[in-house]
């Protein structure tokens, strides 16, 4: 072997050595270094009361082969003559009988009696309840968001046997959207619920984010709950708070005797339940306005929650009632649903025994609306914008009434009614759909009911009544009078109704038709406009009557009463009954005095009676006119004034005045009975007799029906016949029958005179 080789190899052996001391002395201290850690990690020694220290500690509570709950301590220490181990680092985890749950109990010391099994725990002990499933979910989707009841206390003593935690401590929680706190807490492991004793509060806050809060304006409002005590149950998201239990905001305050939290499967709060409770307080929810606060009661009020914080409906159920300062409300169940994000009522539906009361406090008048079903709409779709009511409308049959005063009711009933609401919240315009009737009562007058097809109303800022209509087969009715039409106009101010179309009006004597008829119902006095008809259908004695038929009169207009008994016909009025025949500018009747009056070109055809004497229904007629005539039918007399001419088909009597005596035809003996005929005339201060192409001119003038005589006298009668000549003398007689005059010299002498009578 060369030098060189031998050298280079001890170079190697040297190297090699040099490693493997280096490999030895690393091994060494590697040793050296784990020793140094055990005998850190090793347990303290032991004092003089302790017995034994393990490492960790495992406990289980099983029903058959289902884990009811287990207790893990990282560390367990047993005391020298006690009964009792520390446990550290302490989680429970509470499967539920069902294995539903994922509840965990964790704190970081607690002593553990092993005679009861009972864990107590003095320092801060953190819960949080959840479901397996959402433990589940949690472990596989890292990252994913725990859907938790995070609970914090103190003092906390778990019963192994029960599976009981419970504390005197006080207690904070926390969830998805809200928080809150109590004092004293009992949870049960196998039936998963959380009790809080007492003085317990409860932070909603909406959840609504950042983003969206920027985008709308307007953030959720938080809502505060506070009670007596909380049972929560987990599994089925459901909190009750006993009472005395309330719900505020900054504008409401809701009080139950119990408040029920219902959450959704990301235990948010999804809606609030009020009801009475043990303690049986009705719920009551005080909304304060900026000039009055409303009060909303009911045997049950919830309100639906959306996961933003703002509520999207509220349903209130049984006996519900509300009032403010300007009226109340009543029914068996409402819903309201609200606008998105505005926290304001959208649409408010009513049903059951609907009834809203409302009262002007400047008047006193008084409005209620009475229905089976109700539908009211809210504007305030923008938040902050001020909700005002923009329509009402009734979805079954309803009724409307108006108490204008302690002597004035209007009521107004129909299939639907609808109000719609000006900008400013005030009603405006009432409609009534399908069969609708209408009320209107006044103080010591007959109570107005109306009935048509469809109607609508006027009202004022206050809500009162200005204007009602009524279309479609009008029908009217007050007290003995009633009324048809194709439409009605009531008229508050001027206490009118209007009829228009084929207007009808009838009363126990008559009946009258017309374009248009008025009634004044304050008054009772009726008008009636446009091709007026009557038709007196009365047969009383106390009436006017000429024949046994019913009386007829047409004119352009007429006024009446039919209280008074009075009718005033204008306007070629025109009336007959029977035979006779009334023309006039004016004809008045006047039921009461039985009094006919005819104004005006008086125009008049009677029948009179026949020559023999007997009523004959052939007898003649004579023909009127006068410029008056009054007509007493008490009396069976006529009076005419003002160029009157009397004539039938032979004779004429003419003069200022005249009087027209009637009999009844046959034998009739009471008034109103049989015809009434012409049986005398009698005219005063001067009279002209015409008779073919005779004429007599007298002061007075007298014709009698039953023996066609004429008798003229005062003055100086005289008689002028184109054949015979002049004749004069103190009183000349006609006999139409016989054809002769008689004349009466005055000096006791009577001069028979044969005429030639032309017929």
């Amino acid at each position: 072997m060369k030098r060189s080789d031998a050298a280079r190899y001890a170079r190697w052996s040297a190297l090699a050595a040099m490693v493997l001391a280096g490999i030895t002395g690393g091994i060494y201290l590697y040793r050296q270094w784990v020793a140094h850690v055990e005998r850190t990690k090793a347990p303290p020694p032991l004092t003089e009361d302790k017995e034994r220290q393990s490492i960790g500690l495992t406990l289980s509570k099983n029903e058959g082969d289902r884990t009811i709950f287990t207790v893990q301590a990282s560390k367990s220490t047993d005391f020298k003559g006690q009964d009792i181990s520390l446990l550290e680092d302490v989680k429970i985890t509470v499967y539920g009988k069902t294995g539903e749950r994922h509840d965990i109990i964790h704190t970081q010391s607690c002593n553990y009696a092993k005679t009861d099994g009972a864990i107590q725990c003095s320092g801060i002990v953190q819960m949080e309840l959840q479901s397996a499933e959402d433990a589940q979910r949690e472990e596989k989707r890292f990252g994913a968001k725990a859907n938790v009841i995070h609970v914090e206390t103190s003092g906390v003593t778990f019963e192994r046997s029960s599976g009981q935690a419970q504390t005197v401590q006080p207690v904070k929680f926390s969830f998805a959207n809200g928080s809150g706190e109590g004092v004293g807490a009992v949870y049960s492991s196998e039936q998963g619920t959380l009790r809080l004793v007492k003085d317990v509060r409860i932070t909603l806050q909406p959840e609504e984010p950042l983003t969206a809060r920027a985008r709308t304006g307007a953030a959720g409002k938080e809502v505060l709950l506070q009670g007596s005590s909380l049972n929560l149950v987990k599994l089925s998201r459901k909190a009750v708070l006993s009472g005395p239990a309330t719900a505020t905001t900054d504008t409401q305050q809701l009080y139950a005797g119990q408040l029920s939290m219902l959450m959704d499967a990301q235990f948010r709060a999804q809606a609030l339940v009020a009801e009475a409770g043990a303690r049986g307080e009705t719920p009551e929810l005080v909304s304060h306005g900026q000039k009055e606060a409303t009060r909303l009661r009911a045997d049950m009020l919830r309100a639906e929650l959306a996961p933003e914080g703002w509520v999207k409906t509220v349903e209130a159920e049984g006996h519900v009632q509300g009032n403010s300062a300007s009226g109340e409300m009543q029914a068996e169940k409402g819903i309201v649903d609200m606008w998105p994000r505005a926290n304001q009522a959208r649409v408010v539906t009513l049903r059951g025994s609907v009834h809203l009361n409302g009262q002007e406090p400047n008047t006193g008048n008084s409005r209620k609306l009475t229905s089976n079903a109700l539908q009211l709409s809210f504007s305030g779709e923008k938040p902050g914008e001020k909700g005002q009511l923009q329509r009402a409308e009734t979805l079954e049959r309803g009724t409307m009434e108006w108490s204008d005063s302690a002597e004035a009711r209007s009521r107004l009933s129909a299939d639907k009614l609808s109000v719609d609401f000006g900008r400013a919240g005030k009603a405006q315009h009432l409609v009534a759909t399908g069969n609708v009737e209408t009320q209107r009562e006044l103080k010591n007058r007959p109570v107005q009911t109306a009935t048509g097809d469809a109607g609508e109303t006027q009202l004022d800022t206050a809500g009162g009544w200005t204007k009602m209509m009524l279309h479609g087969h009008v029908h009217m009715k007050e007290g003995e009078r009633s009324a048809e039409a194709q439409q009605v106009v009531f008229v508050r101010a001027t206490q009118t109704a209007v009829l228009t179309g084929q207007a009808v009006a009838r009363d126990e004597t008559s009946e009258t038709r017309g374009a248009k008829i008025t009634f004044q119902q304050e008054s009772g006095d009726m008008e009636a406009e446009g091709k007026v008809r009557s038709t007196d259908l009365a047969k009383k004695k106390s009436d006017i009557s000429l024949a046994p038929a019913p009386a007829n009169v047409t004119a352009d207009h007429m006024t009446g009463n039919a209280k008074a008994g009075q009718a005033l016909y204008t306007g070629h009025a025109r009336l007959w009954q029977g035979p006779s025949v009334l023309e006039a500018d004016t004809i008045e009747l006047l039921r009461e005095s039985r009094v006919l009056k005819g104004n005006g070109n008086v125009r008049a055809t009677f029948p009179q009676v026949s020559a023999n004497g007997s009523a004959s229904k052939q007898g003649k007629v004579w023909h009127v006119s006068a410029a008056t005539l009054t007509f007493w039918d008490a009396e069976n007399r006529a009076h005419l004034e003002k160029n009157v001419v009397v004539q039938s088909e032979d004779e004429r009597m003419r003069g200022p005045a005249l009087d027209l005596y009637f009999t009844r035809q046959g034998d009739a003996k009471q008034s109103g009975e049989g015809t009434l005929q012409i049986s005398r005339a009698v005219s005063m201060g001067g009279v002209v007799v015409e008779q073919g192409d005779r004429r007599g001119t007298a002061e007075q003038g007298v014709y009698t029906a039953a023996d066609r005589k004429f008798v003229l006298s005062g003055g100086t009668p005289t008689l002028y016949d184109a054949t015979e000549g002049t004749t004069t003398g103190r009183e000349l007689t006609f006999n139409m029958a016989d054809d002769t005059i008689v004349v009466d010299s005055g000096n006791g002498m009577r001069t028979l005179t044969k005429h030639r009578v032309q017929k």
